[in-house]
């Protein structure tokens, strides 16, 4: 069982890799600074949307005894049309100097070409034609210590020569409201989270939130969800057409709500949530705990 789990995870971690990973070294090699954070600003967003995700299916975290969940989580960011393409600028010597749509990371595979002085053509790159980016990671929940409990992910493997090693770790912990206000009508909890991610040389990125989760249990379903605040940034790095490109993404999130359901049928539990953010998300997952 811990075998499949992981190579579940595994599958899921970078829906891009092996194929699309070395594609997007490729065609964001062709851009310098200003058009490669258009470019890439999408990817930034999504990923801090993703990761962000995932990280709580209930608020009630018991005051004392020890209990473990195992979980692999599936996100998802949807990229709508908006997000697939960016005004670009011509750069270089090209006359003469033209702002157009161009595709980013996410959009059409066909890129972009621009007519200029004497028959010369300028060529925007296409993207990966993607309608969602998925990662999905291993996840560890342990409690309780008086009433507060911790979340662990992490995640490395090697997809190929030229892609390198995919890391992430992840750290969190979350405290039982309940226990001061003991007339709250649904188990509250407080929880903050920090979380790291790369791949190979090429991105390094970080993400932070802090959520006030509540959540109501009735037999065997929970419904659970609640406000947050979400930082996450992103650092890309590679060789562009004028040399080493290095880029620093902010996301464009910055708070979000999560509503979502789950089902507990003794030791198995599955879990859907969404959440809106101006970059929403959505969760799928599946967990063993006692």
């Amino acid at each position: 069982m811990k075998r499949a789990a992981i190579f579940l995870a595994a599958q899921a971690f970078w829906f891009l890799a092996p194929v699309h990973a070395q594609k997007l070294n490729d065609f964001a090699a062709k851009y310098g600074n200003e058009n490669g954070a258009g470019f890439m600003q999408p990817l930034a967003d999504a990923f801090g949307a993703n990761i962000n995700s995932g990280l709580f299916q209930t608020a009630n975290v018991p005051l004392t005894g020890f209990h473990l969940n195992f979980s692999v989580m599936l996100m998802g960011a949807p990229t709508t049309d908006s997000r697939k393409t960016f005004s670009a600028k011509t750069e270089g010597f090209f006359a003469p100097a033209t702002t157009t749509d161009a595709p980013t990371v996410f959009g059409s595979t066909r890129g972009k070409i621009v007519t200029g002085n004497g028959g010369t053509a300028y060529v925007f790159p296409g993207g990966l034609n993607m309608s969602i980016f998925t990662i999905g990671v291993p996840q560890i929940t342990v409690g309780s210590f008086y009433g507060t409990e911790a979340t662990v992910r992490f995640f490395q493997a090697k997809v190929g020569d030229n892609i390198g090693q995919l890391k992430l770790w992840g750290i969190g912990a979350r405290h039982n409201i309940n226990q001061y206000f003991k007339k709250l009508p649904l188990d509250v909890a407080f929880g903050i989270y920090q979380q790291h991610f790369e791949i190979g040389d090429i991105v390094s990125a970080n993400a932070t939130l802090i959520s006030a989760q509540g959540s109501y249990t009735a037999s065997v379903i929970t419904f659970y969800g609640g406000p947050a605040v979400e930082i996450s940034n992103m650092d890309v790095n590679y060789d562009g057409s004028s040399g080493k490109i290095s880029l620093s993404l902010k996301s464009q999130n910055s708070v979000r709500f999560t509503v979502g359901t789950a089902l507990t049928l003794a030791f198995f539990r599955l879990y859907a949530d969404y959440n809106l953010a101006s970059q929403p998300a959505f969760v799928l997952g599946f967990g063993l705990g006692f």
